[in-house]
């Protein structure tokens, strides 16, 4: 777990920005003894929003609308990816009637 002057310096934002992205809950750190402790997968939260504000100049009142679409795809994968293996694991012709489905074909 990193702290927040690590999340600074490895996502290139300036403290103020990073303490009004966590009170706006954009992201969502974990506190413990009254400080904020970073997860990998926070740092890398922040750089998106680094790259979506300075990059793609996503402003402050759009922000949360795109996060919370990234997070729906983001969400979206997973559960695909969930139901892949599912489907992986079947026996063969489950699987084939599953696809043929998936394609819209009739199955015997």
């Amino acid at each position: 777990m990193l702290d927040i002057d690590d999340v600074v310096r490895l996502a290139g934002v300036r403290r103020t920005e990073l303490v009004t992205w966590i009170e706006e809950r954009w992201v969502l750190p974990a506190e413990e003894d009254g400080r904020w402790l970073f997860a990998e997968v926070d740092v890398a939260r922040v750089r998106l929003i680094v790259e979506l504000n300075r990059d793609l100049d996503i402003g402050p009142d759009a922000m949360p609308v795109v996060l919370a679409l990234l997070d729906r795809a983001n969400a979206l994968h997973r559960s695909l990816r969930m139901i892949g293996a599912a489907v992986a694991e079947l026996p063969e012709d489950q699987r084939n009637a599953v696809l043929a489905r998936l394609l819209g074909e009739e199955s015997d």
